[in-house]
């Protein structure tokens, strides 16, 4: 499944997906929370930055522990050549090892609750691999602000109020901001883009496929409206065949990463149709290290040669050099371990991998209490793991410092996947 298809399937269980906006109040109120969320912002200093198409990418984070919904190994495709990802499968790797690990994680059974894992099929050799830093102490400054403001043409001097600010912060104006975070995470907006999304109309949405959990979502909550009944949207802008990275909106991101300071090449583009139909369009550059992607991003919305709001990471990569890595085998393990808190991370097919709720009668009573001395009743899912690929995962250490270290991502037959460390633990300071 493409990730257009699958965002279609998130709004599609979206129980206000019928609904008629009020565009002339929603305007005037978006202009009032815009004030209030930055000065929110500014008041919390808060080091991560929201990252709106990364949900338009199918990148759904829930809380702050890691948990995701996204993947389906059935129908993900392969890892792409030239990515340093490696897909391991019980065919290609060698050795048989086993191991279990057991989870008490937030939630019930089958959604990354009391879980126990086993390794089938995957290896016992250690090997290396490469890490870095972000390195933002250089970047946060003054100079970085004003670069910005000049090249996204936002007029004022910078000031520092946590991070650094150029432009009013009450939506009367093109806004950016250096976050003080390990990222040196810069964040622009114009007020001009309210003009591009009025009158505009919103991509139809699909029929959710049957027996999904999108389709279970809004018959119970809708009744028999349920969702039109319309095809998705064909994408605008670039085609399948095109160079996003020198061609249209990526293009244009790209320059503008290349003018803020940006290794603008150590990236890869992707150009989405906009939510609103219109003539925005929705650019991702996905940064990479060593040919992988780092799940880093910068995104933006973009009409023409202009950038119209941009959020990502400003401080340049530092090689840390090559750690030691455990086996897939070790990996499984640590699952089970506190130490490293595995979190469970689908990234693309949504509605299909959500299991549709138990059915129940709401008019009857709850189920009778167990007998003294039956046994109580606790949910455990067993999960095999079949599949390793090692990759990044971003990790921030206790001063605010971003790294990027080696870590896998484990996955059952199913597709589900979890990611944990993979440095060694010789290598870590606990």
């Amino acid at each position: 499944m493409d990730e257009d298809e699958a965002l279609a399937r998130l709004r599609a269980a979206d129980p206000a997906a019928g609904a008629e906006p009020d565009a002339e109040r929603l305007a005037e109120r978006t202009a009032e929370h815009r004030g209030d969320e930055l000065a929110a912002r500014r008041e919390r200093r808060t080091p991560r930055w929201a990252a709106v198409a990364a949900v338009a990418a199918g990148a759904l984070v829930v809380g702050g522990a890691g948990f995701g919904i996204g993947r389906a190994a059935t129908d993900a495709p392969a890892p792409q050549a030239g990515t340093g990802q490696v897909a391991t499968t019980p065919e290609t790797m060698a050795g048989g090892g086993e191991a279990r690990a057991s989870a008490d994680m937030s939630f019930p059974g089958g959604m990354g609750g009391r879980t126990t894992f086993t390794a089938q099929g995957l290896g016992d050799e250690r090997s290396t691999a490469a890490a870095w830093a972000l390195d933002a102490a250089g970047t946060v400054s003054a100079e970085t602000a004003s670069r910005a403001a000049e090249v996204l043409g936002v007029e004022g001097e910078p000031r520092q109020e946590g991070g650094w600010i150029v432009g009013p912060v009450d939506g009367n104006g093109p806004t950016v901001e250096i976050g003080n975070d390990g990222n040196a995470s810069v964040w622009f907006y114009d007020p001009a883009i309210d003009e591009l999304l009025t009158d505009v109309e919103p991509m139809p949405l699909p029929e959710p496929a049957e027996g999904s959990a999108a389709e279970e979502g809004m018959s119970s909550s809708s009744g028999d409206a349920g969702v039109p009944d319309v095809a998705p949207a064909e994408p605008t802008g670039e085609g399948p065949e095109a160079d996003a990275a020198t061609d249209g909106p990526g293009a244009v991101l790209r320059e503008t990463l290349a003018a803020l300071g940006v290794d603008a090449d150590a990236a890869e583009y992707e150009v989405q149709p906009h939510w609103s139909g219109g003539e925005l369009q929705s650019v991702v550059a996905h940064q990479t290290a060593g040919g992988a992607r780092t799940g880093l991003m910068w995104n933006a919305e973009v009409a023409g040669d202009r950038v119209y709001t941009l959020s990502g990471p400003l401080a340049p990569l530092v090689p840390l050099g090559d750690y030691e890595v455990v086996s897939p085998t070790e990996a499984v393990a640590r699952l089970g371990d506190p130490r490293f808190g595995g979190s469970e991370v689908w990234r693309d097919d949504v509605m299909r991998i959500m299991p549709a709720p138990d059915e129940r009668d709401w008019n009857a009573p709850p189920a009778a209490p167990p007998a003294a001395g039956d046994p109580i009743p606790w949910s455990v899912t067993d999960v095999t793991i079949t599949a390793a690929e090692l990759g990044l995962i971003e990790h921030w250490t206790d001063g605010d410092a971003a790294l990027l270290l080696p870590a896998y991502e484990l996955s059952d037959a199913d597709g589900r996947t979890w990611r944990v460390l993979a440095v060694a633990d010789e290598q870590l300071a606990f």
